[in-house]
């Protein structure tokens, strides 16, 4: 199967206000596709918004992945939109707790971190499912990390975030099992180390060369793809 025409895509992502949620919308945006960009609070997103004045098919919307009031109203309001469907879901937002040690760990705040990071790309996808059947080559795209890997936690520390990844990756792996029957592709993919708020300034990529090459690797996904967990590069990493 051939890449999506990328004109017709429609595209939702989490988490668009800043670091790689910003960079896919641009990225997406300016090759033609239909993005719904969303985040916590747009009228804290300064750089969304002005990316959003600049292109008249990025549409802004207030979504709170732990609020499933919020979760439903944009599930509504991209349904309102266009034929309704949704072709990409990009769940990008993400928390990463600083100075966490296992002399200061907090269980609400671990609870915190888990509730973004691993849960709500579930609860996302469920509540966006029938608009993903109804999608070009549907796939669900879940941003996780190598710090997530089980094989490579050869260090301590990170506790909430790494665990958190690696129970988006096992969540991946069920989802795409059990939405296989419906055309629905489901990967989680590990961006690079990347300069962002969270990989820092010594980081090796830039967030347009992470996303340029995650966006190749999203529009070469094929159903025997579903439930791995890839690199920014398309190469499988290790669990």
């Amino acid at each position: 199967m051939g890449s999506p025409d990328p004109h017709g895509e429609r595209v939702l992502i989490t988490g668009a206000s800043r670091g790689l949620g910003l960079e896919f919308v641009r990225r997406f945006a300016a090759r033609g596709a239909r993005v719904f960009a969303t985040c916590r609070d747009p009228g804290q997103a300064a750089a969304l918004q002005e990316v959003a004045d600049e292109r008249d098919n990025v549409v802004v919307l207030p979504l709170d992945v732990t609020d499933e009031a919020s979760i439903r109203a944009a599930v509504a309001a991209v349904q309102a939109d266009g034929d309704g469907t949704l072709d990409v879901l990009v769940n990008n937002a993400g928390l990463s707790p600083r100075g966490e040690e296992f002399a200061n760990l907090d269980a609400a705040a671990m609870q915190g971190v888990f509730a973004v990071n691993a849960i709500a790309p579930m609860i996302v996808a469920q509540h966006f499912r029938p608009l993903l059947v109804g999608g070009d080559r549907p796939r669900i795209v879940n941003i996780s990390s190598s710090m997530g890997s089980l094989e490579k936690k050869e260090y301590g520390r990170h506790y909430s975030y790494a665990s958190s990844k690696a129970a988006l990756n096992m969540l991946t792996r069920a989802a795409g099992h059990d939405l296989a029957d419906e055309g629905i592709i489901v990967v989680a993919l590990h961006p690079g180390w990347v300069q962002t708020d969270l990989g820092g300034t010594q980081a090796t990529l830039s967030p347009r060369e992470s996303v340029e090459g995650m966006i190749a690797v999203i529009d070469g996904l094929a159903p025997a793809d579903s439930t791995r967990f890839l690199t920014w590069k398309g190469d499988r990493h290790p669990w």
